[in-house]
């Protein structure tokens, strides 16, 4: 049996990937390497070009992923999230090669309503959210830290198309805290 943690990592990465199928995006597992990096997931565009004006083509996105049943503390259009700093400092790295971003999928505190399936319909109670933590501020001698994840940044099949999108267009989207 899966513990609960490895249940929420599971349906994390199962959300991320059903996102990117229908944004027509693929969606890549990463290793227990990549996972030293901070990297749990990779989402891939095909070279086909995202817009007019994008610079880039194949573009990949590499992400977090975070799951919590927990109460996040929401003030100001913002969830706080506790992050390790280890896994903080791998994501505000203004120094990568892929723009990476932490996703955060908020499920239910009832198990039970974390996924439920019928003949009618497969649904996921709650959603995933996304932050940049891109160029953050450095956190020494802490062992823990707090990201602040806007809550307008829903992971939507549309807002990841546009989040490629501005990727491929070389833009870098900065932490706000």
């Amino acid at each position: 049996m899966l513990t609960e943690a490895n249940v929420e990592a599971e349906l994390s990465y199962a959300v991320l990937h059903a996102i990117a199928s229908q944004a027509g995006f693929a969606c890549e597992y990463r290793g227990r390497h990549a996972d030293a990096a901070g990297i749990d997931a990779t989402v891939l565009e095909d070279g086909d070009g995202l817009a007019p004006d994008s610079t880039l083509h194949f573009v990949s996105l590499d992400v977090q992923l975070k799951a919590s049943y927990r109460d996040l503390h929401e003030a100001n259009g913002k969830l706080s999230f506790p992050l390790t700093v280890p896994h903080y400092d791998k994501l505000r790295s203004v120094k990568l090669g892929s723009p990476r971003l932490l996703v955060v999928l908020r499920l239910p505190r009832n198990r039970a309503e974390w996924l439920h399936v019928t003949p009618e319909a497969l649904v996921a109670k709650r959603c995933a959210y996304w932050v940049s933590v891109h160029g953050a501020p450095d956190i020494a001698g802490q062992k823990n830290c707090t990201v602040y994840v806007p809550t307008a940044n829903v992971l939507t099949p549309d807002s990841l198309r546009g989040l490629m999108v501005r990727f491929s267009r070389q833009e870098v989207i900065a932490y706000a805290g």
